[in-house]
């Protein structure tokens, strides 16, 4: 099925590796112009992660090494951002509409994950950084989105919104904030339908590639790894390639009537029902 991305120009949060790297890599198959951000210009960088973040050290493609790979693929731009600042998220997403001549589509990958420490600087990380850097986007991308009507806004959120899911030590800023952006988000698509623009959620569950999140998990935490992958009727966990699907479809056109909804991508891990 064609999803009618061709042409269309896109902003990707948080883009240079894992799920947001897989959202960017789809839409340029599918010919569209994408803008990409990441933290690290280059990978030899040190990783400006919060050293009291229990998580992984996210290694991987700066945004240059990113931009080389994915200008394989079709037109990329790119920038390095800290997407826990409001600002700089505002003036990447105009410099970045300035040089595609508008915006289409806007994917909000950037999250601190979950091993944030229990204390108000943890709630402080997920909250700038998750919360936000959404919200930086909206701000600052709704004038092009308006303008470029039919439009639509991605949230990427998590299982960990809609049931709990946390490992031992781990903070609760995670699922709380991510739930507040499923919130959030329907109040966009309630509010902004009437001006063309689609807003929806999605909540993968958990996703393996090599050097990623639970990859990591796989090594530090070997025991919650396990019983993990054991509730995963499939027996596997799900990859970055089965989100980006998900997101390009949510995203093109073939999706027009499709606004307010949060739709989890787990491969039937998550146990509620989902009315």
């Amino acid at each position: 099925m064609d999803l009618e991305l061709a042409g269309k120009r896109v902003i990707v949060s948080a883009a240079t590796r894992g799920v947001g790297r897989a959202i960017a890599e789809r839409f340029l198959d599918e010919g569209a112009t994408v803008a990409i951000c990441g933290r690290r210009a280059r990978a030899s960088e040190p990783n400006a992660a919060d050293p009291t973040v229990h998580s992984n050290p996210l290694g991987g493609d700066g945004v240059e090494e990113a931009l080389a790979a994915l200008g394989k693929r079709g037109k990329v731009h790119g920038a390095v951002v800290d997407c826990g600042s409001y600002d700089q998220v505002v003036q990447w997403v105009n410099e970045m509409a300035e040089l595609m001549g508008g915006v289409d589509i806007v994917v909000s990958c950037a999250s601190a994950l979950g091993g944030i420490p229990r204390s108000r600087h943890g709630w402080d990380i997920n909250y700038n950084t998750d919360v936000l850097s959404s919200v930086a986007l909206w701000d600052a991308a709704h004038k092009y989105l308006k303008a470029a009507a039919p439009s639509a806004f991605v949230q990427l959120s998590t299982i960990t919104a809609i049931e709990n899911h946390t490992f031992v030590g781990s903070g609760f800023s995670y699922g709380a904030l991510k739930a507040a952006l499923i919130n959030y988000v329907h109040q966009l698509a309630l509010e902004y339908m009437s001006e063309g623009i689609r807003c929806n959620c999605v909540c993968p569950g958990p996703i393996y590639l090599k050097g990623g999140s639970w990859d990591y998990i796989d090594r530090e935490l070997p025991d919650y790894y396990a019983a993990n992958l054991a509730r995963q009727p499939a027996g596997r966990f799900g990859t970055p390639e089965e989100v980006s699907n998900v997101v390009a479809f949510l995203a093109s056109p073939r999706a027009s009537w499709i606004t307010g909804v949060n739709l989890t991508v787990d491969g039937g891990f998550s146990r509620n029902v989902k009315y």
